[in-house]
């Protein structure tokens, strides 16, 4: 079979209210000289998902799971299966804009030294979304992402999101997952680390580390519609494990820095959720009700995060 130039992966739970999209945008990047593979691996839906997936996309790779392995071993289920060039890691709550691909595909070739590439990331209103990394995790950077400081002050308060737009192409610590070109060599020597908080921070992290750039561009844009592929925006708290930047702040911060700082990033969470909550009560606009609560999820990560044992890594065994 003919080698294709890029392999989309996607993994899907329960994604019903967008895969059709995904796959109908994805398929229309193809064209007389790019072609595309679609590989998504089904995390054990119990909805319509593996159904649409079977039945109306018959080209597609499909790959059903007994039970639900998490986002980031099915990422690497599916990479595991592609044979393109390129291998995209796509979430299923996104649409691709005609040509996306074509347009990363040509940065990549002219930039060999780039290992992981980022395209613009829209909210579904057309709007530059608040979603896409930036750099590493400090007590600085987690006070002006999550008090929204980068946004106000952006030549001040850098963030670990970013807090500006973009134009062209420009190097970052790492990139958000909703999509994210790996080149080949790249893709078959780094994997998905645990799922959690943070994962696609830990998978750029060790790329860069390893000497690879790392990189966003606003000349190719994805509309990704911002965690709806959770599936929870519910109001009760999620307990998880230590976030990527817990592990990351602790192993290279040390733990004065990283009590601090998550303790600016849980205040700042505390006062988003609380704000948009009040909002909802006022304009009943349920956008801010799941704001409100998608905020609030978050706080069940890293509670204890620096105080037990054995919640962090220590820095040898942090990758890269």
């Amino acid at each position: 079979m003919e080698t294709p130039t890029i392999s989309v992966v996607t993994v899907t739970f329960n994604s019903e209210s967008f895969i059709h999209e995904c796959l109908r945008s994805t398929a229309a990047q193809a064209d007389g000289q790019v072609t595309v593979e679609h590989i998504v691996v089904d995390n054990a839906s119990n909805d319509r998902s593996s159904e649409i997936v079977q039945n109306e996309f018959p080209d597609v790779v499909f790959q059903a799971n007994s039970e639900n392995r998490g986002f980031t071993a099915a990422n690497n289920q599916g990479a595991a299966l592609a044979r393109g060039r390129y291998v995209v890691f796509l979430n299923p709550d996104t649409v691709v804009p005609d040509g996306t691909f074509r347009t990363m595909l040509g940065i990549m070739e002219e930039h060999p030294d780039i290992g992981v590439l980022a395209p613009r990331l829209m909210d579904e209103h057309g709007r530059m979304s608040n979603d896409m990394g930036d750099r590493v995790p400090t007590l600085w950077t987690l006070i002006g992402t999550f008090w929204l400081l980068n946004r106000v002050f952006p030549t001040v308060f850098s963030g670990v999101n970013r807090g500006t737009d973009i134009s062209g192409l420009e190097d970052c610590d790492w990139a958000c997952g909703a999509c994210l070109m790996v080149r080949r060599e790249v893709a078959d020597v780094f994997e998905w680390g645990r799922f959690g908080v943070g994962d696609d921070f830990a998978y750029c992290i060790q790329i860069g580390d390893a000497g690879w750039r790392i990189a966003l561009t606003g000349d190719a844009e994805v509309i990704h519609f911002e965690g709806r592929s959770w599936k929870v925006a519910q109001r009760n708290t999620l307990k998880g494990p230590p976030s990527e930047y817990a592990h990351y702040l602790h192993s290279h911060k040390g733990r004065l820095h990283a009590v601090l700082a998550l303790a600016a990033m849980r205040g700042g969470l505390r006062v988003r959720s609380a704000v948009h909550r009040l909002l909802y009560r006022f304009s009943g606009d349920p956008e801010r009700l799941y704001k409100a609560n998608k905020t609030q999820q978050f706080l069940g990560h890293d509670e204890y995060a620096v105080f037990r044992e054995g919640d962090v890594r220590t820095p040898t065994s942090y990758p890269g």
